[in-house]
């Protein structure tokens, strides 16, 4: 080969080489910047995850975050299996969801199925998570803790807790509303179940909820509702709440007698955003045949007329709250209650 030709030939040797080390460099470079950018969407998206203590003794669980598209809302449940290998006394419950929640109620299935290709997977979008799971869920689901902020923590006093069954299966469900016009938002709960001290519950508590469903507000107007619900058998009231959605302006509710008189005021709230949570000091007795009456009253400034219903729009009525029974063990229910796996949550006509 002449030396003009080698020296051709080593010079496209030479450029060829450099070619290829500044191609593997760029290569390197761009897989180097996406990785980098890969970490630092991780690291966004953790810090971004709503943030609870884990708690010294008992767990921690966590719903799968949904999206709320923008001026909607969403009510997602989601079928989980708690860990706890043997029955759980819970003493308290730390929750933190996302900033505006309507409410997050923690359901406890009691049926007998326990196959899980008869429950669901994921998010699934259904008031009060009515019509998901077995074909027994409706009748055999416990309210455990219900209609909670997104930042609560719920203690009982000592010697009462909520019982929670060996390896239990819950709906979490959480009910959001997006208030922005453009832009989605993510829905997420994440929640703490705590145990009293082993050896120290006397008692286990049960949800009450107590309601009206005929709510019928006229458009720029005001209402009021008033019903009595009397007790079916001898409870023991633990803790009294209320529940309104952004048109209601007061609930109050009174213990009255078998005749109908005045006992005293049980619970009385005027924010519907933070309703007052009252508890006893000691278990305040509602006997058979006596009974609570509760006063509901909204304000309408909407052209349009208002009544019950399940999203932030309508409006609702309740009185909430735990009792126990006489018998721990009994399972209490009564005229006008839905069917429950424990607890009662009842309607009754509003007076007249």
């Amino acid at each position: 080969m002449e030396d003009g030709a080698l020296l051709d030939h080593h010079s496209s040797i030479i450029t060829l080489t450099t070619r290829t080390r500044t191609q593997y460099s760029l290569t390197m470079r761009i897989i180097w910047m996406v990785t980098l950018a890969c970490f630092a969407l991780g690291t966004t998206a953790d810090a971004k995850r709503l943030h609870l203590h884990r708690p010294k003794r008992g767990f921690q669980m966590r719903m799968t975050p949904f999206v709320i598209p923008p001026a909607s809302e969403r009510e997602g449940c989601e079928y989980q299996v708690t860990p706890n290998r043997r029955a759980m006394d819970v003493q308290s419950l730390e929750l933190t969801a996302t900033a505006g929640t309507h409410h997050f109620v923690l359901w406890e299935y009691l049926g007998k199925d326990d196959n899980p290709a008869d429950f669901w997977s994921g998010i699934k979008y259904a008031a009060g998570c009515i019509g998901l799971g077995p074909q027994d869920s409706f009748g055999a689901t416990a309210n455990l803790f219900g209609m909670q902020a997104s930042h609560a923590r719920v203690e009982f006093p000592p010697g009462i807790a909520v019982r929670l069954e060996p390896h239990a299966t819950v709906y979490p469900n959480l009910h959001v509303r997006n208030p922005s016009l453009t832009d989605p938002l993510t829905g997420e709960a994440v929640f703490n179940l705590i145990p009293a001290r082993k050896g120290t519950v006397r008692h286990h508590a049960q949800a009450l909820v107590v309601g009206s469903f005929q709510i019928d507000i006229p458009p720029q107007s005001s209402a009021s509702l008033a019903a009595v619900w009397y007790a079916p058998a001898n409870l023991n009231i633990v803790q009294l709440s209320t529940h309104e959605h952004h048109r209601g302006t007061l609930v109050s509710a009174h213990q009255v007698d078998a005749a109908g008189n005045d006992m005293g005021e049980l619970v009385l709230s005027t924010d519907w955003q933070h309703p007052t949570e009252r508890w006893f000091p000691e278990a305040q007795r509602v006997l058979a045949g006596e009974g609570i009456r509760f006063t509901c009253e909204w304000s309408n400034p909407d052209d349009h007329p208002v009544h019950f219903g399940v999203t932030t729009d309508d409006e609702m009525c309740f009185v909430t709250g735990y009792f126990y029974p006489d018998d721990d063990s009994a399972r209490v229910t009564g005229p006008g209650c839905v069917p429950q796996g424990a607890g009662l949550e009842c309607f009754v006509p509003k007076l007249l």
